[in-house]
C-alpha cells in the first residue's frame, strides 16, 4: 500500500492524510523545531485561521513544506516587522477555519482547563456560581464540553479564579518578569478567533494590562461586571462600548474611557476593520461604606493559577 513519505522517519498510510505520495510531511515538534516557534504558537496560528495543517483521524497535525515556508514568514512578519495578527492576515490571507469537529475539541479542551483549575482551587461548582453569578448546571455544561460560553462570562470565571483569561491556559505561568516580548505574551483566543487576549504583565501584583485583538464582529457578548477600576486605551480601530446599557460609546483610536468594574459592559467591534485596544485593571476593595466616593484599596492578586486532577 502507498505511503506518504513524513519527516524524521515518521510514516503514515495514505488514507490518512491527503498527500502525495512523493510529499514531505513534517510533525509539529519538528516544526517547532526548523521555525523557532513553539508548538502552543503554531497551535494559536492555527486557530486565528493562518496556517492549516493536515490532521490524521487520530488528531496529529502534519504540515508540509509550503506550510512550513508560510510559517517561516509568518515568524518573521511577527519577530522583525512586528506586524500584529490582522495586519499578517491582511499580509497572506487566511487559510479556511477550523471545523465544527474540530471547534467542538476546542470547547472540550477549554471545559477540561475549567474543571481543573476549580478543583485545584478546591472549589465546588456551588462556589464557583456563587461567585460568577453562572448556574451550577451551566458551568457543569461548560466544564464537560457540552455548551460554549461567551468571553464575557470567561472574564467572571477569571475574575472568579483569581487569575486573567490568558490565566485559564493550563500551561499558564507567572514569572518574575519585568520586560515580555511580544512572542513571550500569555495568549487566549476566544470567539472563534474573532478576540485575542494577551497578557502584558505576567508578575503577581494587583496591576492587569492586556493587549487585545478584535476583529469584526467581535465581542464580549454578555455583559459582566466585577470589582475593579478599569482604563482602556484605543490603539486603532473602532470600539463600541455598552455601560449598565444606558451609556454608550463609540471609541475611535486616541480615544480612553475609565469605568468602574463593578458597572456592567458589554463590548463589540461593530466596524469593519481589527481594533487593538490597551486594557487595564485594577481589582479594588471597595472604599468605606462611610464614605462611597473614597477611593478602594487595590486587591494584589499573588496566587499562581493552579491546576489539578481528581
Amino acid at each position: 500500500m502507498a505511503k506518504a513519505r513524513v519527516s524524521a522517519g515518521h510514516t503514515l498510510m495514505s488514507n490518512e492524510v491527503e498527500a502525495g505520495a512523493s510529499e514531505l510531511l513534517y510533525p509539529i515538534g519538528e516544526v517547532a523545531r526548523l521555525t523557532g516557534v513553539s508548538q502552543g504558537l503554531l497551535r494559536l496560528w492555527e486557530r486565528e485561521g493562518l496556517i492549516s495543517p493536515q490532521r490524521t483521524p487520530g488528531g496529529h497535525r502534519f504540515y508540509t513544506s509550503e506550510d512550513l515556508t508560510r510559517l517561516r514568514h509568518i515568524a518573521h512578519l511577527r519577530r522583525v516587522e512586528r506586524l500584529n495578527t490582522a495586519a499578517i492576515r491582511r499580509e497572506l490571507g487566511t487559510i479556511e477555519r477550523s471545523s465544527t469537529s474540530e471547534i467542538a475539541d476546542e470547547e472540550l479542551n477549554l471545559g477540561l482547563r475549567l474543571r481543573a483549575l476549580r478543583i485545584g482551587q478546591d472549589l465546588s461548582l456551588a462556589e464557583v456560581a456563587e461567585r460568577t453569578g453562572l448556574s451550577t448546571s451551566f458551568l457543569s455544561a461548560v466544564e464537560r464540553g457540552l455548551s460554549s460560553i461567551s468571553l464575557g462570562n470567561l472574564f467572571k470565571l477569571a475574575d472568579a479564579y483569581g487569575t486573567t483569561v490568558p490565566g485559564l491556559n493550563s500551561e499558564y505561568r507567572r514569572e518574575q518578569r519585568n520586560m515580555l516580548r511580544p512572542e513571550d505574551r500569555p495568549r487566549f483566543v476566544a470567539e472563534r478567533g474573532l478576540v485575542l487576549i494577551e497578557d502584558l504583565i505576567t508578575r503577581p501584583g494587583a496591576l492587569e494590562a492586556q493587549r487585545i485583538e478584535i476583529q469584526p464582529g467581535g465581542g464580549s457578548e454578555e455583559p459582566y461586571s466585577h470589582p475593579g477600576e478599569e482604563f482602556i486605551y484605543i490603539i486603532s480601530g473602532q470600539l463600541a462600548f455598552w455601560i449598565d446599557e444606558n451609556e454608550q460609546y463609540n471609541l475611535e483610536a486616541g480615544d480612553s474611557l475609565y469605568l468602574l468594574s463593578t458597572q456592567l459592559h458589554r463590548w463589540r467591534n461593530e466596524s469593519e476593520k481589527p481594533t487593538t485596544v490597551l486594557w487595564i485593571n485594577v481589582p479594588v476593595v471597595q472604599g468605606s461604606a462611610n464614605n462611597p466616593e473614597q477611593r478602594g484599596t487595590a486587591q494584589y492578586r499573588h496566587s499562581f493559577p493552579h491546576f489539578r486532577n481528581e
